[in-house]
């Protein structure tokens, strides 16, 4: 089963600036507006294109292709161009948090799921409830500490 990351309002207005950014700036250089482009040669400017080019692609990449897959055996985690897969068994606690560290996840309603005793990857499926049934349908054991679900 699929589950796609809910998009919340903080990472949506910084991706989205930082999108239209990356694409305003190598424009503005090569169109010579304001002082930004004055001692710079064409080499440097091709140079700053690509490279703005590249970070787009690493944010859309990561905006359109964060998502969760919930399989009988594993959950497997996409954050753009990274994947990661995590054994069902492994799993051992699911819980709320709003922990704003870097993670394949598009908001800060997230949930920590805890692996290998030490290992630990925050989520934020868009259908959080369902998302929960369906992993404690596959493993009853895991122990789930949210208000509700």
């Amino acid at each position: 089963m699929v589950f796609y990351s809910k998009k919340g309002p903080v990472s949506s207005i910084l991706t989205w600036l930082l999108i239209i950014g990356s694409i305003a700036l190598p424009i503005a250089v090569h169109l010579e507006l304001g002082t930004i482009a004055e001692n710079l040669t064409v080499t440097d400017k091709i140079l700053l294109t690509v490279i703005c080019s590249l970070f787009t692609f690493f944010l859309l990449s990561g905006w359109l292709l964060t998502l969760y897959i919930l399989t009988d055996k594993v959950l497997k985690v996409r954050g753009g161009i990274f994947s990661w897969t995590i054994p069902l068994e492994k799993i051992e606690v699911i819980t709320e948090s709003k922990n704003p560290l870097a993670a394949p996840a598009l908001s800060l309603d997230r949930l920590l799921v805890v692996y290998e005793k030490s290992k630990f990857i925050f989520i934020s499926p868009k259908d959080k409830s369902l998302f929960l049934k369906q992993i404690k349908k596959m493993r009853p054991d895991i122990i789930i500490e949210v208000k509700r679900f």
